[in-house]
């Protein structure tokens, strides 16, 4: 039982993915018999993440409405263990093999242990992709089969594989279960197991006197890592692969929220989502040439192709594009990875920056380079002059592409300092801090806008000025906005050393929105789809670049800025955290933060 309202709201099941294959359980441990699954980056013609029916469910009886089950959700094996009616019911979606789910059952009866025991022949689909994107088919395949030498358990292997044709995936799912078969079910929970240890292992948070934030930070650090794979190039959409709300389209969500909560302690991991931005750079600067602008201008919304499939209006939200460069020169300063950066880092960097130098028009009476005509964050504001957050990553993105380009040996672009250093960035003397925009009414607002000129644009500023910026904007934000505005503040807050208030934001950023008793997030206060990891990626950054000081703009300056630990925590540990290839250990207390060596 539990005193928390939102225990009984939002549990539509748990959500477990490897990156490539994601799934929803219920709460007999299966898919329901209408579930579907999802694999990374498979769209239709019509740039919709698209389900795939779950196939052959075994037949096993559910728990009746009043009967009690028990489920535990392990973070870190990876694996969802439900119990009922005499029945263990073991699953994952193993992290050692992309296309392969695994479902054990202890305890089924025999009429369960005959009802599905034959080997099932995959069923195939073809997927029409967008225009210029060839045709996919998928595979589901899977079989049933009873352990050896048991008379109660069976496994069900299930894959879910594509190809350029159709036989190409039957052939790759046919494959992915036999091996499967081959290993069996100890074996593979064995080698997902290792892979969820060593990413453990490697990594983590410890919040020393508060067991909720522990859990919290262990559970969204869990759904960010499994929806995403090392080694690939699909992004992570704001719902991940839990299901194609959003269209499963990729947003700034991706590179502002989510990428800079993986790239402190899994760099691998995040790299998946700048690949992502470098397959598709020749479709932004064919959208920048369709505007008639230089260099690379990146979708809103986009999917399998790289093109725009935003709705009109919002296509004009100009702040993805300086999002993509502000993540891929962070990747740089944390990894100092020169070859990557001279490959594909810096083709993506400068393609931002020659986008910016040239949509920058300036004003000959100020003197000042203005970008008109686009969506800031504030969203229902529509369509807006000098966004002085959009204007202010811009400007650090011009900035980090001269940076660049003298350590790879390339031309600079000029005008890249120019617009730099002269881009308007709407400024209240009065009040002493900046603006939103040109002609803000300091109304409400969607959600935090004018306040991210501090973070993550990182506008050089005195204190003053950021806390006077600060105090402006945080109270603007309407209550019934998106769920990663109180993070953001939690994070500035952080850094301007208020403790108190930074406490405050933090339980407001994920209160109202978890649903438990699995820490499911939600989007928003009155929705109950919960895998927000928008919102989870903007929780972990309170903690790692608020709380834990991270910061690799000033790598040397982690340890001396502000403390701020909120009074309840008696101190933060955050392993693993990688500078130029090594791993450090940042340790946080009311009397100061050290780095050492890991």
């Amino acid at each position: 039982t539990t005193a928390d309202a939102n225990a009984v709201r939002g549990n539509n099941g748990i959500y477990l993915s490897n990156g490539t294959v994601g799934a929803t359980f219920g709460n007999r441990g299966f898919g329901d018999k209408e579930g579907v699954v999802y694999r990374a980056g498979l769209y239709d013609d019509q740039e919709t993440l698209r389900p795939i029916p779950a196939g052959h469910i075994p037949n096993i009886a559910a728990p009746k409405p009043d009967e009690p089950y028990r489920q535990t959700l392990d973070l870190k094996r990876g694996v969802l263990i439900t119990e009922y009616d005499r029945r263990t019911v073991t699953a994952f979606v193993s992290a050692a093999r992309p296309d392969v789910v695994v479902v054990h059952v202890k305890g089924a009866t025999k009429d369960e242990m005959t009802s599905g025991t034959a080997d099932r022949i995959g069923n195939s689909q073809a997927i029409p992709g967008a225009a210029g994107v060839p045709t996919r088919y998928v595979c589901a395949d899977y079989s049933y089969v009873a352990d050896a030498g048991s008379t109660n358990s069976f496994t069900v292997i299930y894959a879910l594989s594509e190809g350029a044709t159709e036989q190409s995936a039957k052939t790759a799912a046919s494959t992915a279960v036999q091996f499967a078969l081959a290993a069996g079910f100890e074996a593979l929970l064995a080698a997902h197991t290792r892979a969820w240890e060593a990413r453990w292992d490697a990594a983590g948070i410890s919040i020393d006197g508060d067991p909720e934030a522990q859990q919290l930070v262990n559970k969204l650090t869990f759904d960010l890592l499994q929806s995403v794979r090392a080694g690939g190039d699909h992004s992570v959409a704001p719902e991940a692969l839990s299901g194609n709300f959003y269209k499963g389209h990729i947003f700034w969500d991706a590179d502002i929220w989510m990428f800079p909560a993986l790239l402190a302690q899994y760099p691998d991991a995040a790299r998946n989502l700048l690949d992502y931005r470098y397959k598709h750079l020749p479709e932004a600067r064919a959208i920048a040439k369709s505007q008639g602008f230089a260099g690379a201008d990146y979708p809103w919304e986009s999917a399998s192709t790289g093109k725009e499939t935003a709705p009109s209006g919002f296509s004009t939200e100009r702040h993805v594009t300086a999002g993509v460069g502000f993540a891929t020169w962070q990747y740089y300063l944390a990894t100092e990875d020169t070859p990557w950066l001279k490959e594909r880092g810096y083709p993506v960097l400068s393609g931002v920056a020659d986008h910016f130098a040239s949509r920058a028009k300036k004003n000959a009476a100020s003197g000042k380079y203005e970008i008109k005509g686009v969506y800031g964050p504030d969203e229902n504001k529509g369509k807006v002059d000098n966004n002085t957050y959009t204007n202010a990553l811009a400007k650090y993105c011009l900035e980090a592409a001269g940076k660049a380009a003298k350590i790879v040996g390339k031309p600079i672009n000029s005008k890249w300092a120019e617009v730099a250093k002269n881009i308007a960035l709407p400024f209240d003397k009065e009040k002493g801090a900046y603006l939103a925009r040109d002609a803000d009414e300091l109304r409400s607002t969607k959600q935090a806008d004018g306040e991210l000129v501090i973070y993550p644009a990182r506008l050089p500023m005195p204190q003053a000025t950021a806390e006077k910026t600060f105090d402006l904007h945080a109270p603007r934000p309407i209550k019934t906005g998106p769920a990663m505005t109180a993070s953001m503040h939690a994070l500035i807050a952080a850094r301007l050393g208020r403790a108190d208030e930074a406490e405050k934001y933090f339980r407001d950023s994920y209160r109202p929105f978890v649903r438990g008793p699995f820490v499911l997030f939600s989007e928003k206060r009155t929705l109950d789809r919960c895998v927000f990891t928008t919102g989870a990626g903007g929780i972990l950054q309170s903690v790692i670049y608020g709380f834990g000081g991270v910061d690799f703009d000033n790598w040397d300056g982690i340890a001396k800025a502000p403390v701020a630990l909120p009074p309840s925590w008696k101190s933060l540990t955050i392993r693993g955290v990688q500078h130029e290839g090594k791993r450090y250990i940042i340790t946080v207390t009311k009397n100061g933060r050290t780095v050492k060596a890991q």
